[in-house]
Order: C-alpha cells, then sequence, then structure tokens
C-alpha cells in the first residue's frame, strides 16, 4: 500500500472526512485529496502529527508491520494500560462482555508476559504480573495475582487467590483454592474447598472435599464425605471414610 493508500484507510477507520483531517493538520481540503490520490506527499515535518491523529507510528504511515507498528482504537472505555483484554467487535462497534457458551472451544493465545487478564473465553499465555480473569480454562506460568476461571486452571505458581468451576492443577498458591471438581497442586497457604477430592502438599488453612482428601499437614479443620489421609490436623477433622495418620507423604 502507498501513503496515499494508508491515509485514506487510517482516515476511514477513524470516521474522519478529508474536511476534518484537514482541519486537524492545519492544510487545505485539496491537499489530503492529492495525498490519497498518489499526487503528492505530506510534507515530513507533517508526520508526527499526521502518526498522532491516527494514533499509530510514524512507520504505519510507509507500511512497515510489525510488533510496534499495531492499529491503536483512540475510545475504548479503559486504560491504555498493559492489560490484555479479550472483547468482540461486530463492525467497529464494541460488543458488551457477555459469556460464550462453549468457551473451552475457543481461546485466546499470547506468548508474552501481561499485567492482568481479563477475558470472557480461554487464556493461553506466559507470566502474567496481575490478576486473571476468563470464561473458559486458563492455562499459564506464575500469576503474581488472583486466577478466576469457568473452566479448569493449569499454572504455575500462583500468589493470590484461586476459583475454578472444574479442577485445579498448579504449583503452590499463597491464597485460597476454591475448585468445583478435584485440587492438584503444591502448598496451599489458606483453605482448600473442592467438588471432588483434594490431593496437595501442606494446608496452611482449612480443607473441605466431597471426595477424598491426601496431603500433608492441614492447619486447620478438615472435612470430606471419603476418606482423609495427611500428616497432621491441627484444627477438628470430620471424616465418613475414615482418618489416616501417616509418618511419610509424598505431596502431589
Amino acid at each position: 500500500m502507498t501513503i496515499g493508500n494508508i491515509i485514506s484507510y487510517l482516515r476511514k477507520q477513524n470516521e474522519m472526512t478529508q474536511e476534518m483531517l484537514a482541519s486537524k493538520l492545519g492544510v487545505s481540503n485539496q491537499a489530503v485529496s492529492k495525498w490519497e490520490a498518489d499526487q503528492c506527499c505530506p510534507d515530513i515535518s507533517l508526520l508526527p502529527k499526521l502518526a498522532d491523529t491516527f494514533n499509530v507510528s510514524i512507520d504505519r504511515l510507509f507500511g512497515r508491520t510489525g510488533h510496534t507498528n499495531k492499529y491503536i482504537c483512540p475510545t475504548l472505555p479503559w486504560d491504555n494500560d498493559r492489560t490484555l483484554r479479550v472483547v468482540a467487535f461486530i463492525g467497529h462497534e464494541l460488543q458488551e462482555f457477555q459469556p460464550i457458551n462453549n468457551a473451552e472451544d475457543i481461546k485466546v493465545v499470547y506468548e508474552g508476559d501481561a499485567l492482568d487478564i481479563n477475558s470472557c473465553i480461554s487464556v493461553h499465555c506466559a507470566n502474567v504480573n496481575g490478576d486473571i480473569t476468563a470464561g473458559g480454562y486458563v492455562e499459564c506460568d506464575a500469576v503474581r495475582g488472583d486466577v478466576n476461571a469457568g473452566l479448569h486452571i493449569l499454572c504455575g505458581n500462583i500468589d493470590g487467590d484461586v476459583t475454578a468451576k472444574a479442577h485445579v492443577e498448579c504449583g503452590a498458591v499463597r491464597g485460597d483454592v476454591n475448585a468445583g471438581l478435584h485440587i492438584l497442586c503444591g502448598n496451599i497457604d489458606g483453605d482448600a474447598t473442592a467438588g471432588a477430592h483434594i490431593q496437595c502438599g501442606d494446608i496452611g488453612g482449612d480443607a473441605c472435599a466431597s471426595a477424598h482428601i491426601e496431603c500433608g499437614n492441614i492447619r486447620g479443620d478438615a472435612n470430606s464425605k471419603s476418606h482423609i489421609n495427611c500428616k497432621q490436623i491441627e484444627g477438628d477433622a470430620n471424616s465418613d471414610g475414615g482418618i489416616y495418620y501417616i509418618a511419610e507423604h509424598n505431596a502431589l
């Protein structure tokens, strides 16, 4: 694409007429018309202002592509920060955040690190320095904040709380863990609640499972609809299938 083609494309993307663009740049309508017809090029001194008007890099005006040349929409209802947001557009219209059926069939893959992630579909990414909210599953490396998933969570260490409607498989968790199905992880500093079984290292708070609990030390209460198999329980314990204390336990 020529620079004239690109100016015409970006102008229309920003819903501007030639007159509106000319007014912003302090040039005549005829000048903009000639640029877009490739009869002449903008003066070099106008390039920074032209790029700022379209909220793109100067490289983008010359058709150069790469990581620094992504189109930035100038009017969105959030700050231009490093949060990874997955949204849907129909034409130029931003759609409201709504759950998506069969979210496990749709995912966003992001290869770099992110500050926060807010997605109505599944997320596959590297490290996250903040929180993650996903309508589907979450598969990533370490997370510095909380993780909330509509399906399962498969991560490294998590520094905050963890909530999943399906299962949770991760490293150490510094907060609470709440899973609709099983919990399979390292040490949990807070409470652990599972709709199925719990298999982990030490639990710093209470442990409650609809199936069995197999872990290291439990510093709070323990409740299980099946058996409990652990090193030590410092609080109260209640199990329909019996409580077994073991000298050695290999945490999963």
